[in-house]
């Protein structure tokens, strides 16, 4: 079975990203004084959209017909990347985030580098299904606060809060309740979190190119559940 694609930062890099939690509410109709119920879930579901993305020569506009065949519109998830800033890096290594080539000095045949993960931190609970609560053990971090994101496997999150009981441990909430069961031991993916996600509509990477030869598109996607 093929893996699923990572869209490809380095190569389409949006100049603005959209992540957002969007509720999940129904509204019952309005009573003779105007007042309307509205009924929420806690679940909630990922929205993301890549603004502008600069797709101004050859490779960028064939990798962007590449996917856009891959996806086959919403037929075929695909993992969306978000930018790393404001997370919980430790004070002195950013420049630990440095691409590395092979070691001939040669990148990937899209031009991207090897790039390491930094931030080291663990799950010291297990989570179960739609669980939303979990204690995790701090190995190298900064400071980790409300509104940080971190992924577990292809699944994101959002810090709610966090009480820490030392440097090296702490007890988190987060949003959306938990896809699926992570165990004991299990990483917290802060340097480079990921959504799995799907295309929001089967028109959603159409592109007009002005002139024939550039654009700067923009494209939504769907957390996958």
């Amino acid at each position: 079975m093929a893996s699923t694609i990572v869209w490809p930062l380095e190569v389409l890099p949006p100049r603005e990203i959209m992540a957002e939690i969007a509720p999940r509410s129904l509204a019952g109709p309005s009573s003779i004084s105007g007042v309307t119920q509205v009924v929420a879930t806690d679940a909630g579901i990922w929205k993301v959209s890549f603004v502008g993305v600069p797709v101004v020569d050859q490779q960028k506009v064939l990798a962007w017909r590449g996917i856009n065949s891959i996806l086959e519109g919403r037929m075929t998830p695909v993992i969306v990347p978000l930018s790393r800033w404001y997370q919980p890096v430790p004070d002195g290594q950013d420049h630990l985030y440095g691409p590395v080539p092979h070691s001939d000095s040669s990148p990937f045949s899209d031009g991207s580098k090897y790039q390491g993960q930094v931030i080291d931190v663990t799950l010291a609970s297990n989570v179960p299904v739609r669980g939303t609560t979990a204690t995790i053990d701090i190995n190298n971090a900064g400071l980790i606060q409300p509104g940080q994101r971190f992924s577990i496997g292809e699944r994101l999150y959002q810090v709610k809060t966090i009480s820490y009981s030392s440097d090296e441990q702490a007890t988190i909430t987060f949003r959306p309740p938990a896809r699926e069961a992570a165990s004991i031991g299990d990483r917290l993916n802060f340097d480079f979190p990921v959504c799995k996600m799907r295309l929001v509509s089967d028109s959603s990477m159409d592109m007009g190119l002005d002139y024939g030869r550039w654009s700067f598109p923009t494209v939504s996607f769907i957390e996958d559940v």
